[in-house]
């Protein structure tokens, strides 16, 4: 049921993509699909709650109920400008010229800040449309799963093997070393990160696609390359006993996840130098969900009719 909601969700967000690249003068459509994506979307986290409760992960469930709430919040902006964009064929056409020239400024300066939020509305889209894509049929589809995890496994024992640790892979997601197995799950694969990255190159189109692939060709391979150095590090600190009995935790949890952050963020710092307009993308993006926050708690002037 879940997984259905999920697919369902990022099929209505490519037809959105669609409707918005083959009518780009005209984004009700698009506009009032986006709004059903989000809404599915955000409506699939919500079906893991009862997951999240039984095995008593309260945190996740936070992260699930504030998720919602922002995909509801994209989904209400989605629906609003659907409508604006039906008003302003209205306008268009009962149009009298009674306004003066600061009352024009204005108005000029508001169309383009929702024409940039609405921008930003469709690039995150794609960003998860894509993401989607690239993840969900390994997450989903075992003969996938089980080929990339069987090809992450033999190349980290490749690595270990050539600095003479002698591992060895006796299943498709094992690897054992000096009396030590472990398992290969999905996440070993970096492939969350790889599809994240992904999205991100695609979603920047403003400096053409010599610059995406130049972004593409240093960030993916970064990233495949490391995370196999991190399994063989925690392999070999395992096995040999580095930090002593809690070796693997120790490698795993501490070591492993803090250098795995440390270089997320040194790759996204190179994605944004390459790719500078996604920092405009999230400044606009900023000021959407501030603005429809606003709007909702009725804080301040409303910005849109």
């Amino acid at each position: 049921m879940s997984s259905s909601i999920m697919w369902i969700s990022v099929a209505v967000m490519i037809a959105c993509l669609l409707f918005k690249m083959l009518f780009k003068k005209d984004n009700k459509i698009a506009f009032i699909l986006c709004g059903a994506a989000w809404l599915l979307f955000g409506f699939y986290w919500v079906t893991l709650i009862p997951h999240f409760y039984v095995k008593a992960d309260y945190v996740n469930i936070i992260l699930v109920v504030l998720l919602f709430s922002f995909c509801l919040i994209l989904s209400f902006y989605a629906v609003k400008s659907f409508k604006n964009e039906m008003q302003s064929k209205i306008d268009e056409k009962d149009e009298v010229d009674e306004k003066d020239e600061i009352d024009e400024k204005d108005e000029v300066d508001e169309t383009d800040k929702e024409d940039k939020k609405a921008g930003a509305l469709f690039d995150l889209t794609k960003l998860v449309a894509v993401v989607c894509l690239i993840y969900l049929p390994f997450q989903w589809i075992d003969f996938l799963n089980h080929a990339l995890i069987e090809h992450i496994a033999s190349q980290t024992v490749y690595l270990l093997n050539v600095f003479g640790f002698g591992a060895v892979q006796t299943a498709y997601d094992k690897i054992s070393y000096n009396g030590v197995l472990l398992s290969v799950i999905l996440a070993c694969t970096a492939i969350e990160s790889i599809a994240f990255f992904t999205g991100l190159v695609l979603t920047a189109r403003r400096f053409g696609p010599k610059h995406q692939a130049l972004a593409f060709l240093i960030v993916v391979p970064a990233i495949y390359v490391l995370n196999l150095i991190r399994n063989a590090f925690v392999v070999a600190s395992s096995g040999d006993l580095w930090f002593g009995v809690n070796s693997f935790e120790i490698a795993h949890h501490y070591i492993g996840k803090a250098g795995s952050g440390v270089v997320l963020i040194v790759l996204a710092y190179v994605t944004l130098k390459l790719l500078p307009e996604l920092m405009d993308t999230g400044s606009d993006l900023k000021d959407l969900v501030i603005d429809e926050v606003k709007g909702i708690f009725k804080i301040g002037k409303k910005e849109m009719k």
